[in-house]
């Protein structure tokens, strides 16, 4: 028996090219099938492994079908936000969106400058900003920072084309400049086009840096009717911002997939390649979340307490507020029969003869109806939908219509438009169809509505099934999964290259 050559030990299927002409045949195929083997086993273990990590990770977008990975960022980003309405006098729902941003961001570990307008009846001049600066860097942590900039404060209080919005982009000085540098923002997010011009005063005082940005559309202007002497100009001038914003944007998010669609067919004309406006649903404030969870009711009991046709929109000719007013015209009568009040939020800046007006119908009609007056905060709102039977949003269109869920959040179902001339943004959060809202033609005769809304309050069953169903899909979407799905949309963007030091600190994104 012939003993054994030494041989030299090699990594395992891998030899010599020296010493393969020298083997056996069946000792090279021996050999070359342990080494396909070996890669075999190697493949399905790292697939195994891949496959394992992908199920462990992984998240759904629950407003839609769109997967959405969960975005635990091992690397923190540098935001700047760009808003008009922040903090200083809130009177919309820009302001309190806006603040939710920024704190689902810094809370996710990532560094959240804000820029915003605080108004002032002090004179604006061109250092204005010089103070404002120093204050925040003193009152504001290490995770966020906020610049206060001084606008005209007889221009506070709207968003349209007569808001500050020229006055907070001249407040874009050196000292604001120099900041933003020096925090060397991953992207800036523009809310709506009043805060473009501030961005671009920005970006061209800073040398025209490659700063990219995201607009972050809160409403289209341009498709709303504007009436009067100025009517047609002042829809220009909202056509011109709005497509100036989506042109110069590395990312687009709107409110809804039809506000996406709009800015992408009808202002979209100058678009980078590559950039899709895509939807980013807004989430339930978390204080408004955590009281909601504290007053949730069984089926039994939801009835109990529930006295309020309510009504919270801004009381103005854009949110068809009228139209409530002549609802409670309407039902007065079956109202008090029912021992149903009238609730109406007359707002911050309800004071214009418009809201003056409506405000006055309905106490004439119900001198018994509740009109609060003033801001309404967390605990107000937990109050009142906590009470309300049925929730009104009289808007045809409306962007979003954050009442809306937050309504449902305390199990308060709401009427919205479903129907020709318009569309509500939260009703494709919240599905008609699937029983989460009461979609009803609010062009429809007032008398014709006023009889369904008597059938919707008759039926305290359906009611209480609508409450529930949409006060569980309100209560799925949080801050953090709209932050999550804002990265989602930023890291999707082909606006920048992959070359670009933005892009890579977006990378950190992917490590989950």
């Amino acid at each position: 028996m012939l003993g054994r050559r030494p041989r030299t030990l090699h990594p395992v299927g891998v030899v010599p090219a020296s010493l393969r002409s020298l083997l056996p045949d069946v000792q090279r195929a021996r050999l070359a099938g342990r080494w396909f083997f070996c890669r075999l086993l190697g493949g399905i273990i790292v697939l195994a492994l891949i496959l394992f990590r992908a199920i462990s990770s992984s998240q759904f977008y629950t407003a839609g079908t769109v997967p959405m990975r969960n975005l635990k960022q091992e690397f923190p980003m540098r935001f700047v936000i760009m808003t008009l309405e922040y903090k200083k006098s809130t009177f919309s729902g820009n302001g309190v969106y806006a603040q939710s941003i920024a704190r689902s961001l810094a809370k996710r570990g990532n560094h959240v400058l804000v820029i915003s307008a605080k108004p002032t009846s002090r004179t604006i001049g061109p250092n204005s900003g010089a103070e404002d600066v120093q204050e925040a860097m003193k009152e504001i942590g290490s995770r966020m920072c906020e610049i206060d900039v001084a606008v005209d404060g007889t221009q506070w209080g709207r968003l349209d084309w007569k808001s500050p919005w020229s006055s907070f982009a001249d407040g874009m000085t050196k000292n604001v400049v120099k900041m933003v540098v020096e925090f060397n923002p991953s992207w800036i997010l523009v809310v709506d086009w009043s805060a473009l011009p501030a961005f671009s005063c920005l970006k061209e005082a800073a040398g025209n840096r490659h700063w990219p940005m995201a607009f972050l559309n809160f409403r289209i202007y341009y498709i709303s009717e504007y009436k009067g002497d100025q009517g047609i100009m002042e829809k220009e001038f909202y056509k011109n911002m709005e497509s100036k914003a989506v042109a110069m944007a590395s990312a687009v998010a709107a409110l809804s997939s039809r506000d996406a669609h709009i800015l992408l067919t009808e202002l979209g004309f100058g678009i980078a390649p590559g950039v899709l406006p895509r939807p980013l649903f807004p989430p339930l404030r978390e204080d408004i979340r955590s009281l909601a969870m504290s007053v949730l009711k069984s089926s039994e009991k939801w009835r109990e307490g529930r006295k309020y046709i309510s009504c919270c929109v801004r009381l103005s000719q854009e949110k068809n507020a009228d139209l409530f007013a002549s609802i409670i015209e309407s039902l007065s009568d079956f109202m008090t029969e029912q021992g149903i009040l009238p609730f109406l939020c007359g707002g911050a800046h309800g004071n214009g003869d418009y809201a003056k007006a409506i405000k006055q119908r309905v106490k004439i009609a119900f001198p018994k109806a509740v009109v609060y007056e003033g801001f309404m905060g967390p605990s107000q709102l937990a109050d009142i939908y906590s009470q309300t039977l049925l929730n009104v949003h009289p808007c045809i269109y409306d962007a979003y219509g954050m009442t809306i869920v937050e309504a449902a959040a305390f199990q308060a179902p709401s009427i919205v438009h479903v129907g020709p001339g318009g569309a509500v943004g939260a009703a494709e959060f919240l599905d008609p169809g699937k029983g989460q809202v009461f979609g009803v033609d609010l062009n429809a005769p007032i008398d014709l509505l006023s009889n369904k809304i008597k059938k919707m309050v008759l039926d305290e069953k359906k009611l209480a099934q609508i409450g529930k169903a949409a006060g569980m899909r309100s209560l799925s979407w949080d801050e953090d999964a709209n932050a999550q799905q804002l990265l989602t949309i930023l890291e999707s963007s082909s606006g920048i290259s992959k070359s670009d030091p933005e892009f890579q600190s977006l990378e950190g994104c992917k490590h989950v």
